[in-house]
């Protein structure tokens, strides 16, 4: 793989500097070149490592963007900018993959922090000295839990969807579990699933010696030395990699232990849902404002270029006139997604209407998601962005669940918390299946996870879809063409 034979080479030259504020916990850079001997030499380098495994994460090509409100809300059809030949939504929205290089830099990105995951644990057993054994279970549970998670990622966008094992057998992707230069052979989804089980149940031992959880939002100004055990939001901590377990056995359809992992994470107490409206603070200016509520994130990255990046997107340049780069949706699109006219539902703290809103209205054909909005650029909350929060895992458990009376009550839990009245028990698990479409669509705008969804339940018509019916070819990202090359 040319990405990896490229990271690979690189990795060995460069210590990711570590620094003393959360604020900089991934706002890190290549500043020193040294030995590959040299760098796992003191417990500081192993901290240097993983802190630039995390940063990777925040490119815009990873989380900084593509895979968060970008190029997989796109995909979704979240934005509405989309109708115009010349706009650079249009083929996205189309599925023509090709036509842009977003597949090709997420697939490079996301195997160049597995590769840094790969050096870390080349290393870590000859030079295990330099840790405590809580340290070691701390990197090493991490790096392992990474690992699995991003080539857990990258196979839910690069295979066909799973549909319940049918597709197990069908080539996917490589899994990079050594760091080489020589490039691995791609494997079946059933493979690799099985290499993500291995390597994220290992991490759950190793990381079982530190389950604590500081809410990075509570301590954004603090400084110190202990940076493995500080702002665990921000890294895959022992909650995290039981989500991401959660997530995985629900994939593969073992509900079971789909919502035996769900509840691990629901019932730890560690995670919460924001109170009430009058907990919230959705003035950007403000040092509390909160908008990706951050107290229900069990795992998210803070990327130190996130005014840059939504400040181009989400705020038109013209006041009322927003251009074909902005990222917007409809008022009239909003108020159904939302279901603002169903009684009992204009509570609902998500919606347009609410009185501390989380959208900007330029127009009634233009309305902006508020949620990465940085104005008070000393507030940590503002550049958080969640990879998996807390109302997932009650969706989980609702799907999981044995029966429609059991799954609904973790529905309504949700529900509930944004303000909404419960739903009565349907008489079929359609109906229910049909409720928690909806909730993922209210829930992750703007965070990518309404695609996984469409793919993972095979929905034939996206909701405002331009490129319907939807196939399995449009459901798959091309292998980029470097590893046609080499022989994958």
């Amino acid at each position: 793989m040319k990405c990896m034979i490229h990271c690979c080479r690189l990795c060995v030259l460069l210590l990711i500097l570590c620094c003393s504020s959360c604020r900089k916990w991934l706002d890190v850079s290549p500043e020193t070149q040294v030995k590959e001997s040299d760098q796992f030499s003191t417990r500081q380098g192993f901290v240097d490592a993983l802190f630039g495994v995390y940063q990777k994460l925040t490119s815009t090509s990873a989380y900084g963007a593509s895979l968060s409100y970008g190029f997989l809300d796109i995909l979704a059809q979240r934005y509405d900018n989309k109708a115009s030949t010349t706009n650079q939504y249009y083929q996205t929205a189309r599925y023509n993959y090709l036509a842009g290089g977003e597949t090709t830099a997420i697939w490079g990105q996301l195997y160049a922090a597995i590769a840094q995951c790969n050096f870390i644990l080349e290393h870590i057993e000859e030079h295990r000295n330099v840790l405590t054994s809580q340290e070691y279970g701390i990197v090493k549970g991490e790096a392992l839990g990474m690992r699995a998670f991003l080539h857990f990622e990258l196979l839910r966008m690069y295979a066909p969807a799973y549909k319940d094992g049918v597709n197990a057998g069908a080539v996917a992707i490589p899994y990079m579990n050594r760091f080489q230069v020589k490039p691995q052979n791609r494997l079946t989804m059933q493979a690799v699933l099985e290499l993500c089980e291995a390597d994220l149940k290992a991490a759950e031992t190793l990381l079982a010696v530190y389950p604590g959880i500081d809410q990075i939002a509570d301590n954004q100004n603090a400084t110190g030395s202990d940076l493995l055990r500080m702002y665990r939001q921000n890294h895959l901590n022992f909650w995290a990699v039981k989500a991401v377990l959660a997530r995985m056995y629900l994939y593969k359809g073992n509900k079971p232990l789909a919502l035996q992992y769900a509840k691990e994470v629901i019932d730890s107490k560690k995670f919460r849902f924001i109170i009430n409206a009058s907990e919230l603070d959705v003035d950007p200016a403000s040092l509390s404002a909160n908008l990706t509520f951050t107290m229900e994130h069990v795992f998210s990255v803070y990327v130190n270029d996130m005014k840059t990046n939504t400040d181009l997107l989400f705020k038109p340049a013209q006041p009322g006139l927003p251009d074909g780069n902005d990222l917007f949706i409809g008022r009239a699109r909003l108020n159904n997604l939302y279901e603002v006219s169903v009684p009992g539902y204009i509570t609902d703290i998500r919606n347009p209407f609410a009185v501390k809103t989380l959208w900007n209205q330029v127009a009634f054909s233009a309305v902006y998601t508020r949620k990465y909005y940085v104005e008070n650029t000393q507030n940590v909350r503002a550049s958080l962005v969640p990879l998996i929060r807390l109302s997932e895992m009650y969706y989980i458990a609702a799907e999981a669940s044995a029966t429609i009376a059991e799954g609904m009550v973790y529905l309504n839990a949700v529900r509930t918390a944004r303000l909404i009245p419960a739903l009565a028990e349907p008489p079929i698990t359609a109906l229910m299946d049909l409720e928690i479409m909806k909730e993922y669509q209210k829930e992750f705008y703007g965070e990518g996870q309404a695609w996984f969804y469409y793919k993972r339940k095979n929905i034939s018509n996206i909701p405002e879809g331009v490129g319907n019916p939807m196939t399995d070819a449009k459901y798959t990202f091309p292998v980029p063409d470097a590893e046609i090359e080499f022989g994958n």
